[in-house]
């Protein structure tokens, strides 16, 4: 079966740094098919094309908190939000600069729950400094509703099942990267100074997951072996997106294979994680960190 990683881009610009990786989960691990930047306005055509799709992960958050939400409820002389979908349809209906300035106007950089139960705290989709995260999370969830509804299922929001259909998480690489033990910042470079450094870091992530098994850590042992030949190993190493839609693409895997590594939202206590999201990590394994 397919599984997939995307690190999304909320760039205005087409193409736009959005990269999508694909693998095949088998009893021999996962095997890595395909390293693409489709850029956002390609990327529903090319996941629409993988037929065989399980799980894919995604690296942008699916929703809002629950305190703006019902701000901008108030701001659009609406009753509050009750499901997700209409959140979807609310942002598919309005322009982004209409939301910035809604954004703008509530001035509080709010956390969702989601966010602050990460293992490694998650920026609030109302951050806008170094990156702003408010068009990353409008198109995002402009995205999802698009998508057709009987072949994918958007979690929390929806939990029907439907035959074939492929279920869509939100992941956290930097978190991910902390449950693997891996280096989870300083891959990015910001200046040509420190490029050489986080060249360096990448390889030692894609080293790092391909080996994961081998490290004589016990905890590792439920994840699938990673397989990578060395032209997409290439490929991975010279984009640090590219590097985020892998570490995505692994924690779906591990998603489908070990579901019960990764805490059930909804036995969370809170009921907003049906509105805000909810970010989907292995954090059973930091039990043993």
């Amino acid at each position: 079966m397919l599984v997939a990683g995307v690190d999304f881009s909320g760039a205005k610009t087409v193409p736009n740094d959005t990269w999508l990786v694909t693998g095949e989960l088998s009893s021999l691990g996962l095997k890595i098919l395909s390293v693409k930047n489709t850029g956002s306005h390609a990327l529903a055509h090319e996941i629409d094309q993988l037929k065989e799709l399980s799980v894919c992960g995604f690296d942008f958050p699916f929703s809002f908190p629950i305190e703006f939400l019902r701000f901008l409820a108030r701001k659009l002389d609406r009753d509050e939000f009750q499901e997700w979908q209409e959140v979807a349809e609310t942002m598919v209906f309005m322009d982004f600069d209409r939301l910035k300035q809604y954004v703008d106007e509530y001035e509080i950089v709010a956390p969702r729950f989601a966010d602050t139960q990460s293992a490694r705290t998650a920026k609030s989709p109302l951050h806008q400094v170094n990156p702003s995260m408010v068009p990353m999370t409008f198109y995002g969830i402009r995205f999802l509703a698009m998508l057709n509804p009987d072949r994918y299922i958007v979690l929390p929001f929806q939990t029907d099942k439907k035959k074939n259909a492929a279920s869509l998480i939100e992941v956290y690489p930097r978190e991910l990267l902390y449950l693997f033990g891996l280096p989870d910042q300083g891959y990015k470079a910001k200046d040509k100074k420190n490029r050489d450094k986080a060249q360096a870091l990448k390889k030692d992530i894609v080293d790092g997951l391909i080996h994961l098994r081998e490290r004589g850590d016990k905890k590792y042992e439920d994840c699938p072996r990673l397989h990578i030949d060395n032209s997409l190993k290439g490929a991975i190493i010279a984009s640090d997106h590219a590097v985020d839609a892998l570490v995505a693409c692994c924690g779906a895997a591990l998603f489908h294979s070990k579901p019960a590594l990764f805490p059930d939202p909804l036995a969370s206590n809170n009921d907003n994680v049906l509105l805000e999201g909810w970010i989907y990590g292995p954090r059973k394994l930091a039990a043993a960190l």
